[in-house]
Order: structure tokens, then sequence, then C-alpha cells
């Protein structure tokens, strides 16, 4: 069995989670390129994809990492941040949407 303060996640301290994605376009032209070509090769030996991953497969396993993280403790922050070779952005929480900075920041 379980004691009581075991299962409550309320009384851990919330923790924050920042998770950096390097977006670059060549980067991920890059990935395509060699998954394209690595696919070429598996469908003749009719295999499917081995991978890399495409960059909307990274943002379906970032998604799925946040809710994780977040059911651990409700009270838990996540933010997602994406870096170019130019510009720096945070894409979660959006400003002024569900879960915004003003929120994450001022608690």
């Amino acid at each position: 069995l379980l004691h009581k303060s075991t299962m409550d996640n309320s009384s851990s301290p919330p923790n924050l989670l920042t998770l950096i994605l390097d977006v670059t376009t060549f980067t991920w032209s890059h990935r395509d390129l060699a998954r394209k070509a690595k696919d070429k090769a598996l469908a003749s030996k009719n295999k499917p994809s081995a991978g890399p991953a495409t960059l909307d497969d990274v943002i379906t396993s970032v998604l799925a990492l946040g809710a994780a993280f977040s059911c651990l403790n409700r009270d838990n922050v996540l933010v997602v941040i994406a870096a170019t070779e130019e510009e720096v952005s945070v894409i979660y929480p959006r400003k002024g949407g569900e879960g915004c900075m003003e929120d994450v920041v001022t608690g």
C-alpha cells in the first residue's frame, strides 16, 4: 500500500521544464534529404521508414513529453523555445493565450 502523502502530488513543489528546439532550416533540410534517400532504399526492399525523425515527429514527441510532465504535478510549468540561426522565440506558452507567459512569470 502507498502512504497517502506518497500519492499526493500537491505537496511536491512545482517544476519548470524548458525545452529548446533547434529548428534551423539547414538542419531540418539536411535531415529531410537523408530521410528521403534512406526511405527510397528501404522502399525498394519493401521496408518501412526508419528515420531520421521529421520536425513534425519531434513536435509530436515534445507535446507528449509536455503532457506527461504536466501530469506529474498540475502546477508544473512547461516552456518550449524554438531557435534558428537568426531568431529565438517562445512557442509555448503563447503570449496572451492559454497558459500565457504572463501567467508563468507572475504565477
